[in-house]
């Protein structure tokens, strides 16, 4: 067994067999274990470190396929795609990316991403938004605000943006979830020791939301660029520190 494996690498057994298959081996490709290019260590080898039948592996490495990680051909192996062939978007991807550690480059992809789709959902949601979904995004507003800890407001804050995508009542946007917290999740990563100002955002995040319920989507548009601007300038500033 590899000094990978052994770290890494626990019996598995139970219902969650399959899933906990492809999140070690999703971790590993997308953390560079397996390099992009190259082939997988043979059958034998992959059953004997994951401690899986190959049913179990085959049905793993499928999975993994259909999100672009990897390609199997007969009489060569299971080779593990070049990063511009896989499902960028794809949330277990996205979590595994923020698993195995950010970079610079990594957050400032994701915050472009976020800059180009979020004020339009906050316009749209100001629009389209029902009362109970305005009460949804008042509620995670709430819980920003007596967060006592940042894991709390982290927790908040994606309830927040995720709650004003709902309101959009656009189903194709709601995917769009787990960009944005894996864009949270790793800005906590980097800026964690700035713990004693983590509320610093609070009253942009109040300014969306009073956006929201006026029903004004060009504010609510300008309102949320705005704390994104913000956001990347934080980011910025933590990066250089780091």
């Amino acid at each position: 067994m590899t000094p990978h494996s052994k770290n890494s690498v626990s019996t598995y057994t139970g219902r969650n067999l399959h899933g906990q298959v492809v999140n070690e081996m999703g971790r590993r490709i997308v953390g560079g274990v397996y390099a992009a290019g190259g082939l997988l260590p043979n059958e034998e080898l992959l059953c004997q470190e994951l401690s899986v039948s190959r049913t179990a592996l085959r049905e793993a490495v499928k999975v993994l396929a259909a999100k672009g990680l990897l390609e199997s051909r007969p009489r060569v192996g299971t080779r593990v795609r070049t990063k511009d062939l896989w499902n960028l978007l794809d949330p277990d991807i996205l979590a595994w990316r923020c698993a195995t550690g950010v970079d610079a480059e990594f957050l400032r992809h994701l915050m472009e991403l976020r800059e180009i789709l979020e004020p339009a959902a906050a316009s749209l949601a100001a629009k389209s938004r029902s009362n109970d979904q305005l009460a949804a995004i008042a509620s995670a507003l709430s819980r920003m605000q007596s967060a006592s800890v940042i894991s709390q407001w982290v927790e908040a804050d994606l309830e927040f943006h995720t709650a004003i995508l709902r309101a959009t009542n656009n189903p194709l946007l709601m995917p769009l979830a787990a960009i944005i917290g894996s864009a949270l999740e790793s800005l906590l990563a980097v800026s964690a020791r700035r713990a004693g100002d983590f509320k610093r955002g609070f009253g942009d995040h109040q300014k969306v939301f009073q956006a929201i319920e006026a029903g004004d989507a060009q504010s609510a548009l300008h309102r949320m660029a705005g704390m994104l601007s913000d956001t990347r300038t934080l980011m910025k500033s933590v990066l250089i520190e780091h």
